[in-house]
């Protein structure tokens, strides 16, 4: 099982790139996308063009996106990337689940047969928990349940600078959660031996050009 978890997808250009050299196995023509995305307003549609935009960069041009609304999503093919953009953590928690798209996430993921990509609130809701989002996050939703995806068992904490320390840990003094924070310009690339478990991890990267 493999992730990679980022604060900005593939703004940054070493994040993007160590991406495609390093943690795909494939030429990138071949490679299929699933993007997930929020789309409610404007703000949303400009940062999914943004990822587009990001996308083709890096040389991808199989990508198909699913766009969260209210609609089931019902899987027609296998992805080797699923690729969750950022937004509204609760949000996405919330959608994602009602969408069916929690189940289809972890079994592709869990399977190896997808890589997981997360952004911001993509790589909040990988972790077991998403209360830490609230810090920037509003929960309008009442949203009760809020454990995330466990495909880790760590929180990230993404657009991590150091004014934000006492925030972190706060969090991790109240819910006993381990927390990796991640700056704009990292990312984290995880792979598990043992999936089911979360256990026996091969190998975890701090993906930063300095």
């Amino acid at each position: 099982m493999t992730l990679y978890l980022t604060s900005t997808g593939f703004e940054n250009e070493y994040v993007a790139q160590r991406f495609k050299n390093v943690i795909i196995k494939k030429d990138i023509k071949q490679i299929s996308f699933l993007v997930i995305s929020v789309q409610d307003n404007d703000s949303d549609a400009f940062y999914l063009q943004k990822t587009k935009n990001e996308l083709d960069k890096i040389g991808a041009i199989n990508i198909d996106v699913f766009e969260l609304r209210d609609e089931p999503f019902v899987p027609v093919k296998e992805y080797d990337v699923i690729y969750v953009c950022g937004g509204n953590t609760f949000v996405y928690m919330d959608r994602i689940r009602k969408t069916g798209l929690d189940k289809f996430i972890i079994d592709s993921v869990k399977s190896d047969r997808s890589i997981y990509v997360g952004v911001s609130a993509g790589s909040i809701i990988a972790g077991p928990d998403i209360t830490i989002a609230g810090g920037e996050d509003s929960n309008d939703l009442g949203l009760v349940n809020l454990q995330g995806l466990c495909l880790t068992n760590f929180v990230i904490f993404p657009h991590y600078h150091d004014d934000l320390k006492t925030e972190v840990d706060d969090f991790r003094a109240k819910y006993g959660y381990q927390v990796y924070e991640i700056t704009d310009e990292q990312a984290i690339r995880l792979s598990y031996s043992d999936m089911g478990a979360l256990k026996g991890v091969i190998s975890m990267e701090f993906v930063n050009k300095d």
